[in-house]
């Protein structure tokens, strides 16, 4: 929160910050950074080449923190610093500077951000913002976002200089050098195991940096169902050797950079020349499950200014399923099917590790997390139109993707019922629970028997709101492309759809899920070739629920028992209404 009292010298004491000698770093990629007491200056223009590389390296330090926490709390604040000393502070003048200063110490860190402006009076600002009244130009959201951070801000320098000191709970402080997550699961604990992000039957298999995509079912492998008695080894799939020496690879950073100078179209024929790389590996409760990010500082060989790009990189546990997401993702790209929600573009496959899916991107969250600090209706909203825009856009393309189902409700129905009942039996209460479920999918197999099949068009195949991105540039992506294929439109709907329904019934009520609900279902039926009605997107929806309660991890999000009220919800419109009182996340 925003207390003007607070002075630079005590918010140091605060974080415990020792006394440093000499110059501050100058490089922001430091590994130092991670795990001691430092202090860095780095300058630039503006959010855009600065907020990057200062969310990589904090994401880093505080890997242990929770994840929703460290956003509220850090990083929305720090972005928000960022845009308004570009935009207030410096006029939106791209010749001037902003200087950030980071102290990094035992309790936490603190961030000086300096713009090159007039500076204002913070005091009478602060005042209208607490009064209620109109202080700001644009929307104002930066000093709510400050005042609302559960970390300490302050201002200097005529308010030129806004402080931001950041304390995490003292259990988060161990530095990412020495959390579980840093080392391979065969040699030691798994960093998301740790993070409540895997089941522990996958540790001994694969590494917990394989893209999440691939995570296995309890005690099972790749392509198995749960309760298979796992076996040692199997097809396509790596042995836990070869994943360790894979996963070496890719988190070497010299051998990162000899291959992309190889491999890098503008690399290979000489334009460009890649001098640096410095690997941020996937590790924590903090990590976004986007995979490792790759900083690179590239240099044109015609005398351009040295630059830095972000690259983010799926480890996959299959060569076929890293193949499929960049195919895919290519085609996609390529196509262009949408203005307002992008697709990634995959820039590297690379031969000698070619479960590795390099994309020329970097999120910093998902759609779930936006619209959680957002909390607004209108954003909600929009968002769902522009959604279902998107997916409007995908269905009618003529990208030809593989894949193709030609019964995706029977069977792929009632492997999702073995599954859940599998996971269910494993709860405490368990029985009710498969009782209960079992009523749902009755009733879900009547509504199947009554539809006649849709024509099968391009899809995501594995739709949801883990798969909606927001990046560092302000502009939101599509994402996790394995699963594309030719099949049922509707499961794509289904998969946005659900996952509205447990947004909604957690944070707002039900008559938000219908207002959200009829937007995404107007903006598709607005361009879509074949409409979906409103019954049918509930036969979906339930459908995707389904298929979530089959997934042995998402009981480290919600328990069944939560999504079964949205199944319930989802199967019947006058149940949404007692759903809403009874699920919390």
């Amino acid at each position: 929160m925003i207390d003007l009292s607070r002075t630079r010298a005590e918010l140091l004491a605060e974080i415990e910050a020792t006394d440093s000698a000499g110059e501050p770093l100058s490089n922001i990629t430091d590994p130092r950074l991670a795990t001691r007491d430092a202090r860095v200056r780095v300058c630039g223009h503006g959010r855009h080449d600065l907020f990057p590389l200062l969310k990589a390296a904090l994401l880093e330090r505080f890997a242990a923190a929770p994840r929703l926490q460290l956003i509220r709390d850090l990083l929305i604040p720090l972005r928000n610093a960022l845009g308004n000393a570009f935009k207030h502070g410096n006029g939106r003048d791209p010749t001037k500077a902003i200087s950030v200063e980071l102290v990094l110490a035992r309790k936490g860190a603190l961030i000086a951000v300096t713009d090159e402006g007039a500076g204002f009076d913070v005091a009478v600002t602060f005042r209208r913002f607490q009064g209620d009244e109109n202080y700001f130009v644009n929307d104002g959201c930066g000093f709510r976002n400050l005042h609302g951070a559960m970390s300490s801000v302050s201002y200097e320098n005529g308010g030129r200089t806004v402080l931001l000191c950041y304390r995490p709970a003292m259990e988060n402080m161990e530095p990412a050098s020495r959390l579980p997550a840093s080392e391979p699961v065969a040699a030691g604990v798994s960093p998301a195991v740790e993070g409540g992000i895997l089941p522990p039957g996958i540790r001994s298999v694969v590494s917990a940096r394989l893209d999440p995509s691939t995570r296995l079912p309890p005690g099972g492998t790749p392509g198995s169902t749960a309760g298979e008695t796992p076996t040692a080894t199997f097809r396509g799939a790596p042995r836990v050797k070869d994943s360790e020496s894979s996963l070496s690879k890719v988190l070497d950073a010299e051998w990162i950079q000899a291959c992309l100078s190889d491999e890098l179209p503008e690399s290979a024929n000489g334009q460009t020349r890649i001098e640096s790389c410095r690997v941020y590996p996937t590790c924590g409760r903090a990590n976004d499950d986007c995979g490792n990010r790759y900083v690179l500082r590239v240099a044109g060989h015609n005398g351009e200014p040295m630059e830095t790009r972000i690259l983010t990189g799926r480890f996959h546990a299959t060569e076929a399923a890293a193949a499929a997401d960049f195919e895919a993702a290519t085609s996609l790209h390529e196509a262009k099917i949408s203005k307002r929600v992008l697709i990634p573009r995959p820039v590297a496959r690379p031969a000698g590790e070619p479960r590795l899916v390099l994309y020329d991107f970097d999120s910093w969250m998902n759609l779930w997390e936006f619209l959680t600090f957002r909390n607004n209706l209108k954003s909600l909203r929009h968002r769902s139109e522009r959604i279902g825009q998107t997916l409007a856009a995908l269905h009618r393309s003529q990208v030809l993707f593989p894949g193709m189902e030609t019964d995706p409700i029977g069977g792929g129905l009632q492997a999702m019922v073995m599954r859940a009942v599998t996971n269910f039996q494993m709860l405490p209460g368990g029985s009710d629970l498969v009782n209960h479920f079992h009523a749902c999918v009755e009733r879900l197999q009547e509504r199947a028997a009554s539809r006649g099949p849709r024509p099968l068009t391009p899809i995501h195949g594995a739709f949801g709101w883990e798969c909606i991105h927001y990046g560092v540039d302000g502009r939101f992506y599509l994402y996790r492309f394995e699963a594309c294929r030719q099949a049922d439109p509707g499961l794509d709907l289904g998969g946005f759809a659900a996952d509205l329904l447990c947004f909604t019934l957690a944070h707002h009520d039900a008559k938000v899920f219908r207002i959200c609900r009829d937007a995404f279902l107007n903006s598709y039926n607005s361009t879509a070739e074949d409409p979906m009605g409103e019954d049918d997107l509930r036969f979906y929806t339930a459908l995707a629920l389904c298929e979530r309660l089959g997934r042995a991890e998402r009981r480290a999000q919600a328990d069944a028992g939560q999504l079964l009220a949205a199944l319930d919800a989802a199967l019947s419109s006058d149940s949404v209404r007692v759903a809403a009182s009874e699920v919390s996340w």
